[in-house]
């Protein structure tokens, strides 16, 4: 086999796999492979993302595969738990997942329908865990139709619904597994948030008291004193600490599930016919955790809409969530009144609730930073790593003409946050 064109992986391993790939996705030996960026900047953090455009020569036929690798740079690979993120995203993809799918066909599901079933997932190809070639490669949404919306702008209620719908019945997969099988979930329930699997350090701890500070500035303490206030307190603690308590899946039993971990506006695809979203896809499963169901409607909903939505749709889609939950679990044969009844949920969001705002903290500035302004994230890493002034660089993750709406995101959440009583 030979390659088109100079461009390959930088891994050699990654390529040989990225052509094995290509071959048993064509069914040929005689394939040829272009490569181009598989993200726009801004757009993925914990990997590094490539498009491969295969041929088979004799026959024309063509597919499309994004391959996800590790940086290669040492100090990106350590801020970013590259190691540790590639092992989480791999495991759910070779046995999680695969493992939610034989559970769904059991109970007669047809897992090939998301109407029916959750499958709302990239199909993985191949995976590698061996050290500093860790690879997985996916097929290529974006030829299925599939696209990225611009985080720039905001969301619609059809989208939200969308995306609700499936987290609900992922969860009530683990619910249902933990009532019937809870021997094949028992083996997940040691997942702990990624944050913790890195050692603290005084770069990471720079990173969150400029982010907090960031987040507090938006707030008027003369006029909002309340709304500072509880803020001030819901954050004013060592933020890993934070983070732990927030995740810990023994605290929210026995309600934990398995989670995505990840549930913003990057992380997730659309496919739309004459406007409007009619099909979803969840993306990056390196922060996979065993937590309370809470946790990714509360990252989902506070970092990618804005007070106006909420003030008008945050009901529906909690009612819609556990609705979508509910008649799963019936489906898969629990009753939810006994593993997941309403209050329970209510109850889940009160005692895990304020993760939005730390999700906020962190994600906003990311998602309201225009491409253009993104800051390099190697140079960022080895300027972190090498004991540079953490503050300066975070605070490059801002754009003048988008200053306004990260202020407005930030404050309102805050805002939100203390009106359902999360904070």
């Amino acid at each position: 086999m030979c390659l088109d064109g100079p461009t390959k992986l930088p891994v050699a391993s990654s390529q040989q796999l990225l052509e094995e790939a290509a071959q048993a996705e064509l069914g040929s030996n005689d394939v040829s492979i272009n490569l181009t960026a598989g993200s726009n900047k801004g757009d993925n953090y914990l990997g590094v993302v490539f498009r491969a455009e295969a041929e088979c020569r004799g026959t024309g036929k063509r597919v499309s595969i994004i391959a996800k690798l590790p940086p290669t740079s040492e100090a990106r690979r350590k801020q970013f738990i590259a190691r540790a993120s590639f092992e989480r995203e791999i495991l759910f993809y070779t046995e999680i997942y695969p493992m939610m799918v034989e559970f769904q066909r059991e109970k007669g599901l047809d897992t090939s329908d998301g109407r029916q079933a959750f499958n709302q997932i990239p199909r993985c190809l191949r995976t590698c865990l061996v050290d500093c070639e860790e690879a997985i490669l996916m097929e290529d949404l974006k030829a299925s139709g599939f696209d990225m919306y611009d985080r720039h702008k905001a969301l619609k209620v059809e989208h939200y619904r969308l995306a609700v719908s499936a987290l609900a019945r992922m969860h009530a997969i683990s619910f249902a597994l933990k009532d019937q099988h809870p021997e094949r979930i028992d083996p997940y329930k040691g997942m702990v948030d990624l944050f913790l699997a890195k050692e603290p350090d005084e770069a990471m701890g720079q990173w969150f008291t400029v982010m907090i500070d960031r987040a507090l500035g938006t707030l008027d303490i003369e006029t909002e004193s309340e709304v500072y206030a509880r803020t001030k307190k819901a954050l004013d603690a060592d933020f890993l600490d934070i983070v732990k308590s927030l995740t810990d899946g023994k605290a929210a039993e026995p309600y934990a599930v398995l989670c995505h971990g990840d549930c913003w506006n990057n992380n997730m695809l659309f496919k739309h016919e004459k406007g409007s979203p009619v099909d979803f896809r969840l993306l990056d499963w390196q922060i996979c955790r065993y937590a309370s169901p809470a946790l990714d409607l509360m990252y989902l909903i506070f970092t990618s809409s804005n007070k106006a939505f909420r003030d008008q749709h945050y009901q529906s889609l909690i009612d819609l969530y556990h609705r979508s939950l509910s008649d799963f679990l019936r489906r898969l044969g629990s009753d939810p009144e006994r593993l997941f009844p309403r209050e329970a949920l209510d109850q889940q969001l009160k005692q895990f609730g304020r993760f939005g705002l730390l999700m906020a903290v962190l994600i906003l500035p990311m998602i309201t930073t225009k491409s253009e302004d993104v800051p390099d994230l190697e140079e960022m890493a080895e300027k972190m790593e090498n004991g540079f002034n953490i503050a300066d660089e975070m605070n490059n993750f801002r754009s003048e003409d988008t200053e306004a709406i990260y202020r407005q995101k930030m404050s309102d959440c805050c805002r939100d946050m203390v009106q359902f009583g999360y904070i």
